[in-house]
């Protein structure tokens, strides 16, 4: 079964309306509507901090906001290989096309390929009265979509806030063949591949298959479509939380417990962004994160060509 007929089976369940549920306060936003479909970033004023971050401060806050970090060092961080198609329930369509857009212009910046706009979609944003009773629901009536999701997985998806994220990951051989998942220790899945000897890389990599984000409308009337937009951007793109505590650089992630959240994604997430989806699929989790710090670099040379040019 499809994630999206998936979510409309936990809809129908809840008797939840998908139409206008937010026309009045995101219609009213004032959002540039080509901003918010074309450039990334160009319309928005990304925040970061005025003062000196070190390359340990980057990579520190970088690996609190993975999910899971401790247990990924060694394998690969989960990222989408499969064309992406976002959907969104919940919303008035044209506040829909202006979320959805956005989200396909960041997936384009980092190299995804997308799929057309009347595609079956594999991240599905949903706008709901209480995300986590419609997953909780969904888990309780239909345990088998989450068999293969451990108990501390499914207590963080389940963790009370107004964002929930259910992630479905599949691990797979570096040229992409599915590995079969089994819940025992008698029966542990085999596969026989090539590889090369090296520590560079490693034999399997996880592959985003599916996404459902949900938001609690109550926690979302005061925030920009953009905001919405990038924040599941990078809840969705990459496996990723809210940082505990104080951050050394801004992130989109602080959206629902910063006084003043950044109006969009900010260096730091676009840098986290783009180390995960350079290169290879299957490069260790830790190489993956001390990336962010090398992206960040890159960027600021990038921005200082950029003005270079344009003062010629």
């Amino acid at each position: 079964m499809t994630l999206s007929a998936r979510i409309a089976r936990a809809l129908a369940l809840l008797a939840l309306s998908l139409s206008v549920l937010l026309a009045g306060p995101l219609a009213a936003q004032d959002v540039d509507e080509e901003g918010a479909g074309e450039g990334a970033g160009g319309d928005i004023v990304v925040t970061g901090s005025n003062r000196p971050v070190s390359v340990v401060a980057v990579q520190r806050q970088a690996r609190a906001i993975a999910v899971r970090a401790g247990d990924m060092l060694d394998v690969p961080l989960a990222r989408f290989e499969d064309r992406l198609c976002p959907g969104v329930a919940g919303l008035t369509p044209d506040v829909a096309a202006l979320f959805n857009a956005r989200l396909r212009t960041n997936a384009a910046a980092l190299g995804l390929r997308l799929l057309d706009d009347d595609c079956d979609p594999n991240f599905v944003t949903v706008f709901t009265q209480d995300g986590g009773a419609l997953l909780e629901r969904l888990m309780r009536e239909n345990p088998q979509d989450f068999e293969y999701l451990d108990s501390g997985e499914q207590h963080d998806i389940l963790a009370p806030g107004p964002v929930h994220v259910w992630t479905s990951v599949t691990p797979r051989t570096l040229t992409g063949m599915p590995i079969e998942q089994v819940r025992n220790l008698a029966n542990p899945p085999r596969m026989g591949v090539w590889g090369a000897h090296t520590r560079i890389y490693t034999t399997t990599r996880n592959d985003i298959t599916s996404v459902m984000l949900t938001f609690d409308v109550a926690a979302v009337r005061q925030l920009s479509v953009v905001q919405l937009a990038d924040y599941a951007t990078m809840r969705g793109l990459a496996q990723t939380r809210a940082p505990e505590g104080d951050v050394a650089m801004d992130t989109i992630l602080t959206l629902f417990i910063a006084d003043s959240p950044p109006p969009g994604l900010t260096a730091f997430d676009r840098a986290y962004l783009r180390s995960l989806y350079d290169g290879l699929p299957n490069l260790p989790g830790n190489r993956r994160l001390a990336g962010t710090a090398r992206q960040l670099r890159l960027m600021a040379e990038e921005e200082a060509g950029e003005d270079m040019a344009a003062g010629d």
